[in-house]
């Protein structure tokens, strides 16, 4: 199986929310984009919740995040997976989300894309200090990813459930 090696942060000293997946895709990989598969719901999820039209140019899409003080990350800095699936996830090695959070002391809030990225969180950071006593929000959000599965949401059940995140979170 091959190692894969995860994206660096989207963040900036405004950042308010960071959103954590798991590890991006194959297609996201190589393109070295966050959810550059076009089937992927996140840009879509955002833009709606923002009643915007979707920018498909990346860097107007770092530049709506930062407007609306959001970062990027992913809970895995690296892992073995044959293709993009979270479910072939193997030997996982987190990101540092300590000093991440020490870096950029205005994070109020972290939402974690899809049960991955919950659990990975949960197993490593759950109980951490840091996250407890700075009073930083955690909230679990509905993958994002088009992929089926068990307890798969809607759309629309989607941008509702980040809507509510998102909103609470400013």
């Amino acid at each position: 199986m091959m190692i894969k090696v995860g994206l660096g942060p989207i963040i900036d000293v405004s950042s308010r929310i960071l959103i954590l997946g798991s590890l991006p895709g194959d297609i996201s990989l190589s393109t070295q984009e966050y959810y550059a598969n076009p089937r992927n719901h996140f840009w879509k999820i955002l833009f709606c919740i923002y009643n915007q039209c979707i920018e498909k140019d990346y860097e107007l899409k770092r530049a709506f995040l930062q407007r609306h003080e959001i970062a990027l990350w992913d809970v895995l800095k690296s892992a073995e997976r044959k293709g993009s699936l979270d479910s072939n996830i193997r030997s996982p090695n987190v990101n540092n989300l300590e000093e991440l959070i020490q870096e950029y002391p205005k994070i109020r809030a972290v939402g974690l894309n899809g049960r991955k990225a919950w659990h990975i969180f949960n197993r490593h950071w759950g109980r951490h200090p840091l996250f407890n006593m700075n009073g930083i929000k955690i909230g679990y959000l509905p993958s994002s990813s088009p992929v089926p599965g068990k307890n798969v949401k809607s759309f629309d059940q989607k941008v509702k459930v980040w809507q509510n995140f998102l909103a609470r979170s400013t």
